[in-house]
C-alpha cells in the first residue's frame, strides 16, 4: 500500500468501512472495478481506490496480478477514464503489462528533499502558493 487506506464494503467513498490497509503493508489484488481495487489485507478483503495500490514488484500469475484484472468496462456504471493513449490501439492497451524495471531505472531518478532545496536556492527560485481553481 502507498498510503494508509480504509477497506470498504463496497467500491465507493460513502461505503461502510471493512478494515484498515496500512501503508507499505502487502495485499493480495482480488479485482478491479473503475478505479477501486478488491484487495485482501490481513484476514480482511474490501475496495480501496486504484491510486493507493503500489504496483511497483513485479506481477505474478493469476488473479492477484494487475496485469490480469478486468479493465472495469463489463458492467454499466463504470466509469473509467484513460489519458495519454493518443497513437495506440485497443490491442496495444490490452496487450499492456508493468515494467517493473522500468519503475526501477525512474525511481533512480529521484532525488533527495535536501538535493532538491539546493538546486532551488541555487536557481533563487521561490515557493509560490495558488489557490484551487473553483469549478
Amino acid at each position: 500500500m502507498k498510503t494508509d487506506d480504509t477497506l470498504r464494503m463496497e467500491p465507493s467513498p460513502t461505503s461502510a468501512a471493512v478494515a484498515a490497509a496500512p501503508k507499505n503493508s502487502r495485499v493480495e489484488l482480488l479485482e478491479r472495478k473503475g478505479f477501486w481495487m478488491k484487495i485482501k489485507s490481513g484476514g480482511a478483503a474490501g475496495w480501496v481506490k486504484l491510486t493507493a495500490v503500489a504496483a511497483d514488484a513485479p506481477a505474478s500469475q493469476g488473479a492477484g496480478s494487475l496485469s490480469n484484472l478486468a479493465s472495469g468496462r463489463s458492467g454499466t456504471g463504470n466509469i473509467v477514464s484513460a489519458s495519454g493513449t493518443r497513437g495506440l490501439s485497443e490491442a496495444d492497451l490490452r496487450a499492456a503489462r508493468p515494467d517493473a524495471e522500468a519503475v526501477k531505472q525512474v525511481k533512480k531518478l529521484a532525488v533527495s528533499s535536501s538535493d532538491s532545496a539546493q538546486f532551488s536556492s541555487e536557481g533563487r527560485l521561490q515557493a509560490r502558493k495558488l489557490a484551487y481553481l473553483k469549478r
